[in-house]
């Protein structure tokens, strides 16, 4: 059974026969559809609503590959857009646009197809309905994957590095070190030996931690200026706090470091929605039911699933708010720690409220016993 239909526009045959050959290796269970012309191509994605991919060359002789892709946000934005150029020289300049969501160079490098796929059929299985899929996939400001936190997850992807690479790696960007050292330094995180060395930073607080919070403040080089700059400072201070909030709530409830280092990023790239206008995303796609209307966490969800966050990140993401599982508990401690942040919550009326939906009695215990640093 076909569980993603593909549909791959190239003027060249010779590439369009190759990369369907390719697919079919990497992902056998795709339905694919070629097309070198355009009109057909038109034709294609206007009887075919279930497409899940569109992967379009970029430079043909009479046709634009980014002209395409931004017509398809009117067309039919419910598809994950890549495109396919051979000239690297152009990538940097192309960065900016907000139409693509993902590049892939000529010749095709079969890793990222692999990536590209996966995320594709993970995307699939979220929680959007079919009409928020088509919202979220018009925004008209999605923010390209920064090279520099691409080349952060290959290094540690790859399992083959030591501390030094990925300091070095980091200290291109001065903003990221400066947010590092800051966090390392933390007392509310636990540390109290002061420290001024980024690889130290690195090793105290891991490499999950650090690629959450590289994400987070590389965002604002890749999209058009939807908020000032003072707006996205105050944006990462306000979910560095809760960040830290809820690693420090979940050492308190017993977690292990691996689980509070999970919840620290969740926590921090669950505000990735928050850099970008909401509004913007409703504009072109109406929703008839109330309960469908998008947030900030849906945004947050859909682009950290796009640019490689594992389904369970994305999943904790869209429950960070809202009490659905009450015998999970890492989405407790999110709920927990939200609640009492943002929603004021006093500590009586939380516990009540966690009773009432059968979270587990320890929380309700922590919840008194945590020292709570809210805004």
């Amino acid at each position: 059974m076909k569980t993603m239909r593909v549909v791959l526009f190239d003027d060249e045959l010779f590439i369009l026969k190759a990369l369907h050959r390719t697919i079919n290796r990497i992902y056998p269970a795709a339905d694919v559809i070629t097309v070198s012309e355009i009109n057909e191509f038109w034709s294609v994605l206007k009887n075919n609503k279930s497409i899940d991919l569109i992967i379009s060359d970029y430079l043909m002789p009479h046709v634009n590959g980014l002209d395409v892709l931004e017509r398809c946000l009117i067309e039919n934005s419910y598809p994950v857009r890549a495109l396919l150029t051979g000239d690297s020289s152009l990538t940097e300049k192309m960065r900016q646009c907000n139409v693509v969501h993902m590049y892939l160079a000529k010749p095709f490098n079969k890793e990222d197809l692999i990536l590209l796929f996966n995320n594709v059929a993970e995307l699939k299985a979220l929680p959007f309905s079919e009409n928020m899929r088509r919202k979220l996939g018009a925004m008209s400001s999605f923010p390209v994957y920064p090279s520099l936190l691409q080349e952060l997850n290959t290094l540690i992807d790859s399992g083959e590095f030591d501390l030094a690479e990925v300091a070095e790696l980091v200290s291109k960007e001065p903003v990221i070190v400066a947010k590092l050292l800051q966090l390392a330094n933390s007392a509310y995180l636990g540390f109290t030996r002061k420290t001024v060395s980024i690889e130290e930073a690195v090793s105290r607080l891991g490499t999950t931690i650090l690629l959450s919070i590289s994400t987070s403040l590389l965002m604002a080089e890749n999209l058009p200026p939807s908020i000032s700059a003072i707006d996205h400072e105050k944006q990462i201070h306000v979910a560095t706090h809760y960040a830290s909030c809820v690693k420090k709530f979940a050492q308190h409830i017993g977690m292990n470091l691996k689980e509070q280092a999970l919840l620290f990023s969740v926590a921090l790239l669950s505000f990735v929605g928050k850099l970008i206008n909401v509004e913007e995303v409703t504009d072109q796609h109406k929703l008839t039911e109330p309960e469908q209307s998008i947030n900030y966490l849906h945004v947050s969800a859909y682009i950290m699933k796009l640019w490689g966050q594992s389904t369970q990140v994305c999943a904790l993401i869209l429950n960070s708010n809202e009490l659905k599982t009450p015998t999970d508990n890492l989405s407790n401690t999110l709920y927990i720690v939200h609640q009492k942040l943002f929603n004021k919550q006093s500590n009586e009326a939380l516990i009540v409220g966690c009773q009432q939906q059968g979270v587990c009695s320890s929380f309700c215990e922590a919840i008194n016993t945590f020292e709570w640093e809210v805004f």
